[in-house]
């Protein structure tokens, strides 16, 4: 089956190189590349020429170590010769060795230099698209089945993974009782886990949360709010019946201070039993709600807080990673 884009590439940039295969075959190029495409065998250069020769498209990702490869100086050498249009795909800010220079000095360059380099190659394919006059064969790349289909190249679907995690800790809080008791926050920071990303990335504002200056003031927020739900929920969530937490007031009800008069609002463990484990009868219904306000309030900003912080790392764009 021949192939249209021959990938020529540096051992040190395997994660790179195999990326740009994997998303031009996903867009129906059909892409050469060592070692994939060598029969075992058969003579490496033997098979690099005949990929050469069955390409229309040669591609070069163009590093400090392909900059310096003699193997890649003699794959450029022949794409030449054989007039294929030569495509650098610049991933690192470096001008080429005066060998390579003499063999680049036409073509365009396609520079990578800032992530997400999803963007990149998705321009490169743009650009062998233009080169590549109609399919040469009836290659149809496979479509991809269960699984498979989602890539984690994709920043939804990383943020949707983050917060799919973040959903389960937080409804695993909610069963285990640590969120607030009695508040419908507990089972909507599940929700928010889930929502706030989907929303961060279909309203394309990643970048936004995922600057550093962002995630650091998020991070703080998350320590706040999680410092203030601690300190709240061990001063005012007392045990009920049969050790159900039951929030409690800051002021008492005018009954309970004409019997616990020096103790309110902290009364003792007893007064709670004796009233029946309401606590409307010993603490005002106001400063019941705004306990109870304080403590979602501080729920629901733990789960926005750590949901855009995963938006923001996992969403946003990633810096690949070279191998040494």
């Amino acid at each position: 089956m021949p192939s249209q884009v021959f990938i020529s590439y540096s051992s040190k940039d395997r994660t790179i190189a195999n990326m740009v295969c994997a998303l031009l075959e996903a867009r129906g190029h059909r892409c050469w590349i060592a070692p994939r495409d060598i029969v075992p065998g058969t003579s490496w250069g033997e098979a690099i020429i005949d990929g050469l020769k069955s390409s229309t498209v040669f591609v070069l990702v163009f590093s400090s170590h392909a900059n310096t490869s003699p193997q890649i100086l003699r794959e450029v050498e022949r794409a030449v010769h054989l007039g294929l249009p030569i495509i650098p795909f610049r991933i690192e800010d470096v001008v080429p060795e005066r060998s390579l220079e003499y063999f680049m000095s036409v073509p365009h360059w396609l520079d990578a230099l800032s992530p997400p380099v999803e963007d990149h190659i998705a321009r490169l394919g743009d650009v062998v698209a233009m080169l590549v006059e109609g399919p040469k064969t009836d290659y149809l790349p496979g479509k991809p089945r269960g699984v498979k289909r989602f890539s984690w190249n994709n920043g939804l679907v990383r943020a949707l993974a983050g917060g799919a995690g973040l959903a389960l800790l937080l409804l695993a809080a909610w069963l285990g009782g640590l969120a607030p008791p009695g508040s419908a926050i507990g089972w909507i920071a599940p929700l928010l886990a889930l929502a706030i990303p989907a929303g961060v990335i279909g309203s394309g504002q990643v970048r936004l949360w995922a600057a550093r200056g962002v995630q650091a003031a998020l991070l703080a927020l998350l320590l706040a709010a999680g410092g203030v739900y601690g300190w709240a929920s061990s001063s005012y969530i007392v045990a009920g019946e049969n050790g159900a937490p039951l929030v409690r007031g800051t002021t008492c009800t005018p009954d309970a201070k004409l019997v616990f008069e020096s103790e309110c609002p902290d009364l003792p463990s007893d007064a709670l039993a004796d009233a029946a484990y309401d606590p409307a009868a010993l603490w005002t219904a106001a400063s019941i709600g705004q306990v109870k306000l304080m403590l979602g309030g501080a729920w629901a900003a733990i789960a926005a807080a750590a949901a855009l912080l995963v938006s923001g790392w996992l969403g946003g764009p990633r810096r690949l990673k070279q191998e040494d």
